[in-house]
């Protein structure tokens, strides 16, 4: 294990901590209480096969308890526990988590509430990177060695033209030139065996607005333009980030409708190179064996130097780091029918059992809330190194505005080719969800 120290504008440390046991780890927490019911609902909005479904999953298997997901207002009035994307707007229709003595140690176990904030409506379920992903193998056998460091350091214009060019040899294989990071690269004559099913550069569940959930997508965008959040500050950097959501609907595997699973599925059949998402949903969908040689690429967006409003960050920061991000947030609904002890079964048994510890960091990849991660693997070490050199924090959005920012990059695919109508919809749409006058 390791324990997570601190997380620094572009970067996060860690130390060592070989510790198991939790209870030493923060907070200690009291034992989840018997479940009586033995029955949890749980309003949800992240996609199936999503990390946070899983752990909820295995909480159910472990306690002998029926986790019915539920969705749309109904399924809110109704349920003792929702799995969320963001945090609510506002404590309204919130439980306050602090008022109960039992989530309120969980709650401080996570470092909440923060300083100056009043009360606790959501718990983050765990962090963990956020980025494209592909097959070492794959990449290994279209370009040789050392690709995946050029890939990372790809400016946007090689990036394009190597999603352009893999495209066409897709379709057609021949020797094909390239440049990555000022190096040459050629993709070989015939597909190799590591590509044989290769049908496209992204695997993007675009029909699915869950593509495009929380802030991680939009972090690059919202760091570059700083503390203040104006069309100026904002337009330049939005119209680079419309660039890489356009590229990857060009250059989609498949049905550009497919769901979170299907796209996830797709990297692990080999049918895609580039899956775009979190780490911990890739396990959840694949497993953790499938995806020991995955490698994270940055989201890279068609950014300039001019679009830069924020001194703390360099343009190949912002274009060469994969995002830490949170997997999804715990939180109780204040709507009158909520089993708050059923809920602070489930929470705690991931807060305070070693068992939920265990699923969360070794079976999905989490960085949790108390600051562990496992590097028992060769993927978890990947990401604990990366997480200590250099990661972007993830800009947390509200609910409602991962909601409308999620709907306006899905327009960006639903929308028929490419204009400047459609990019300038999506810049004004973005605008609009953020509050942006």
């Amino acid at each position: 294990m390791k324990r997570l120290l601190a997380t620094l504008l572009a970067a996060a440390c860690l130390a060592g901590c070989s510790a198991q046991d939790t209870s030493s780890q923060g907070t200690t927490l009291p034992a989840a209480p018997a479940a009586e019911s033995h029955s949890l609902t749980v309003y949800c909005d992240l996609p199936e096969g999503s990390a946070g479904r899983t752990a909820l999953s295995a909480y159910a298997g472990s306690r002998s308890v029926t986790v019915e997901f539920v969705s749309g207002e109904e399924g809110l009035a109704s349920a003792d526990l929702a799995l969320l994307s963001a945090p609510p707007d506002s404590a309204e229709g919130w439980t306050d988590l602090t008022a109960d003595s039992m989530l309120s140690a969980a709650a401080s176990r996570a470092g909440l509430p923060a300083e100056g904030q009043e009360g606790v409506t959501a718990l983050p379920m765990g962090r963990t990177l956020y980025a494209y992903w592909a097959d070492s193998n794959m990449l290994t056998a279209l370009l040789g060695e050392d690709c995946v460091t050029d890939l990372q350091n790809a400016s946007w214009t090689e990036w394009s033209n190597f999603a352009d060019k893999l495209t066409a040899w897709i379709d057609s294989p021949a020797e094909t030139g390239l440049t990555l990071n000022g190096k040459a690269y050629t993709l070989p004559a015939e597909k190799p065996e590591a590509a044989a099913g290769l049908e496209g550069v992204f695997a993007m569940s675009g029909g699915d607005e869950s593509a495009y959930l929380g802030g991680a997508l939009f972090t690059n965008v919202l760091l570059a333009a700083g503390s203040e959040y104006t069309d100026q500050t904002l337009t330049g950097p939005l119209n680079g980030l419309y660039s890489a959501i356009a590229l990857e609907a060009d250059h989609t595997a498949g049905d550009s409708a497919r769901t979170m699973q299907d796209a996830a599925g797709a990297l692990g059949a080999g049918t895609a190179l580039l899956y775009r998402g979190l780490l911990s949903d890739i396990v959840s969908v694949t497993g953790s064996d499938a995806a020991q040689s995955l490698v994270p690429l940055p989201v890279k967006c068609q950014l300039e130097d001019s679009d830069l409003s924020n001194e703390e960050y360099n343009l190949s920061g912002l274009m060469n780091y994969p995002t830490l991000a949170c997997a999804g947030y715990l939180a109780v609904p204040d709507n009158g029918s909520a089993n708050l002890e059923e809920a602070a079964s489930a929470i705690l048994w991931l807060y305070g059992s070693g068992d939920g510890n265990t699923r969360l960091t070794d079976e999905l990849y989490l960085v949790t809330p108390w600051n562990t991660a496992s590097d028992s693997t060769p993927l978890g070490a990947l990401q604990v190194q990366l997480v200590s050199t250099g990661i972007l924090p993830e800009v947390v959005l509200t609910s409602t505005q991962c909601a409308d920012l999620a709907k306006a990059g899905a327009n960006v695919v639903a929308a028929s080719g490419r204009s400047t109508a459609t990019r300038t919809a999506f810049v004004q749409a973005v605008l609009a969800g953020l509050g942006v006058p």
